[in-house]
C-alpha cells in the first residue's frame, strides 16, 4: 500500500509500531516527500459543493517498462508518510488520535518494500496482480500478506509505484552490499518477515468513489503484529560488529495494532486508495497519501486533474519547472512533473493550485541554464554546467561550474569568486567537528552534490522532470561518494 512522489509526513511522537523496522534498517532517514500543510480538526468531512465541472476521464495508461528482476532489499521509500494527529483549537486539549496515523505509515512502508521487489513479481506474474475491482485487488493483497506470498503481493501494488520503487531498491541494495553494510544475497523481504498479518478485512459496500479511476477502500479488521528484529535485517557481521555492542542487535518489542480497535476509536475505516491502471485495479501508496492529504485539510478529491504539458527538451523542462517555481506557478509546476509516476499529483493537484491561490512571484529570474545530460536507467540526468539569474532587486549573477569549483561573478561588478569542494567541505567541517577521516570525507561528499542530477523522462514526445527518479540518483551519488572505511568515520561522528 506505497514513492511524487514529493513540510514532510512523518507520524508524530517518533518511530511508531509498524515503522520500527525503518528506524533500524539501512536506508533510515529518507529524505520526506513534500506535504500539504498543517492538518485542520474535522470531526465529520463535510459535504462540498464541487468546484470544478464534472469531466470524464480516461483510463490512464502506463507504456510497459522494461525492468530487469530485481532482487534486492526494498529500503524505505521517500517518507510518503500521512500527516500528524489533528490539532485542538483555540489552544485546548487536542483530541486524542494516537493509533491510526502509525496504522497508515505502517500500510505504506508495506507497499513500499512490496514495491521494491515489484518488477520481479510482474517478469514472473504478468500483469496477474491487477484485478477486476478495488475491493478484489485490496482483499487478495491482505491474502497474499497473511500467506507471506510477498512475490504475489508485489504485483498487486500499482506499476508506475513499482517502477520508482525497484529503482530505489536496487540503488540501495548495490550500495550498501559496496559498502559492506549488507550481505550480498540481501533479499526484500527480509523485512516483512518480522510482519505478521491477520483476519484483514475490508468493507466492500462502504467503499469510496472519489474519481472515476480512484477508489478508497475501508480497512475495518484485523491485525499487524510486527516484532522488529535488526539481527533478522540482512547485515553484515563487520557491520554489526561496527554498529551494536558485542556485534549484538537489540531484541525487538512485539507490537499488535487492532484495526477493529483503531476503527472504533477513530469512529471511521482505514483509508487505502486503489487506482484503475489499463483496466486493472492496483493497491496505490501515492494516492492513499494524497487521499489522507486531502482529508486532513477537509478538502474533497478534485473533479479535474492538472494535464500534463511537458517542454521540447529536457533542458526545456527543468528551465520551465525553475521559472514556473520562481513565479509561484504551481499548475505549471505540475503540469511539468512526469504523468506516469506523478499520475497522483495530477490529480489531486487541483486543490493545490487552489491553496496557492494569491502567491507572489518571487521576483527572481532565470536568464540561463545550461546543463551536462547524462543517461540515467533510461532518464536523461542533468546536471549543473552554468546558471544565470536575476535578483529580486534587479542583480544579476552568474555561476558556472569548473571542475570541483563553482564560478561566480555579476556583470555589475564586484569580481569573480572561487569556491570548491575544499573549501564548502571546511565549512561544514566546522559545524560538525574535525577528524583526519572526515577531512577525507568531506570533499568527496560536496562533490557528489555538486554532480547532482535532476532526472527527465520522456513520455509521448515530450519531456517532464521526474521528482522520485531524481531522489533516488540522489541515494545513488551521495552513496557513491563513500568507501567501506568511511562508515567508521560517520559511526564515530555519530555517537
Amino acid at each position: 500500500m506505497t514513492g511524487p512522489q514529493q513540510g514532510g509526513w512523518p507520524p508524530p511522537n517518533g518511530p511508531q509500531p509498524g515503522e520500527q523496522q525503518w528506524a533500524q534498517g539501512p536506508g533510515a532517514g529518507a529524505p520526506p516527500a513534500p506535504g500539504w500543510g498543517q492538518t485542520a480538526p474535522h470531526p465529520q468531512q463535510p459535504q462540498y459543493p464541487q468546484q470544478y465541472p464534472p469531466q470524464q476521464y480516461p483510463t490512464q495508461q502506463y507504456p510497459p517498462q522494461q525492468y530487469p528482476p530485481q532482487q534486492g532489499y526494498g529500503g524505505p521509500p521517500p517518507n510518503f508518510g500521512p500527516p500528524p494527529g489533528y490539532g485542538g483549537e483555540g489552544g485546548g486539549e487536542p483530541p486524542r488520535k494516537k493509533k491510526r496515523w502509525p496504522l497508515i505509515a505502517a500500510i505504506i512502508a508495506i507497499v513500499a518494500v512490496l514495491g521494491g521487489g515489484g518488477y520481479t513479481a510482474y517478469a514472473l506474474l504478468g500483469n496477474s496482480g491487477g484485478a477486476s475491482s478495488p475491493t478484489e485487488v485490496v482483499t487478495a493483497l491482505a491474502g497474499d500478506l497473511e500467506g507471506k506470498d510477498y512475490l504475489r503481493a508485489a504485483s498487486r501494488i500499482a506499476p508506475n509505484e513499482t517502477a520508482l520503487l525497484t529503482d530505489l531498491g536496487d540503488v540501495l541494495t548495490r550500495e550498501l552490499v559496496r559498502l559492506e553494510i549488507l550481505k550480498p544475497d540481501a533479499a526484500a523481504n527480509q523485512s516483512l518477515d518480522t510482519v505478521t498479518f491477520t483476519g484483514l478485512r475490508f468493507d466492500e459496500a462502504a467503499a469510496e468513489s472519489v474519481r472515476p479511476n480512484v477508489t478508497i477502500t475501508k480497512l475495518v479488521a484485523g491485525t499487524i503484529t510486527t516484532n522488529p528484529q535488526a539481527g533478522d535485517l540482512p547485515f553484515t557481521d563487520s557491520f554489526k560488529q561496527k554498529l551494536f555492542p558485542n556485534g549484538e542487535p537489540p531484541a525487538g518489542t512485539p507490537e499488535t495494532i487492532d484495526i477493529a480497535q483503531v476503527v472504533q476509536q477513530e469512529g471511521e475505516p482505514i483509508r487505502i486508495a486503489t487506482v484503475q491502471v489499463d483496466g486493472s485495479w492496483y493497491v496505490s501508496g501515492l494516492y492513499t497519501a494524497a487521499d489522507y492529504a486531502l482529508k486532513s485539510e477537509n478538502e474533497p478529491w478534485p473533479t479535474t486533474s492538472v494535464p500534463a504539458a511537458g517542454a521540447p527538451t529536457a533542458q526545456d523542462a527543468l528551465k520551465d519547472v525553475i521559472t514556473a517555481a520562481l513565479d509561484s506557478d504551481v499548475q505549471r509546476v505540475i503540469a511539468l512533473t512526469d504523468p506516469e509516476e506523478m499520475g497522483a499529483l495530477h490529480d489531486a493537484g487541483p486543490a493545490l493550485v487552489a491553496a496557492a491561490a494569491g502567491s507572489q512571484p518571487s521576483g527572481a529570474k532565470l536568464l540561463d541554464l545550461q546543463t551536462t545530460e547524462t543517461d540515467v536507467r533510461g532518464h536523461t540526468g542533468l546536471s549543473l554546467a552554468s546558471v544565470s539569474i536575476q535578483t529580486p532587486d534587479g542583480v544579476r549573477l552568474d555561476v558556472k561550474r569548473d571542475g570541483d569549483c563553482l564560478l561566480m561573478s555579476s556583470p555589475q561588478g564586484g569580481g569573480q569568486q572561487r569556491l570548491c569542494t575544499a573549501d564548502l567541505a571546511a565549512a561544514g567541517l566546522s559545524e560538525v567537528g574535525n577528524s583526519p577521516a572526515l577531512n577525507d570525507l568531506a570533499p568527496r561528499l560536496v562533490t557528489a552534490l555538486l554532480n547532482v542530477k535532476v532526472l527527465t523522462t520522456e513520455v509521448d514526445g515530450q519531456w517532464y522532470v521526474s521528482p522520485g527518479q531524481t531522489v533516488v540518483q540522489l541515494y545513488a551519488d551521495v552513496l557513491g561518494a563513500l568507501q567501506p572505511g568511511d562508515i567508521d568515520a560517520l559511526i564515530a561522528a555519530g555517537n
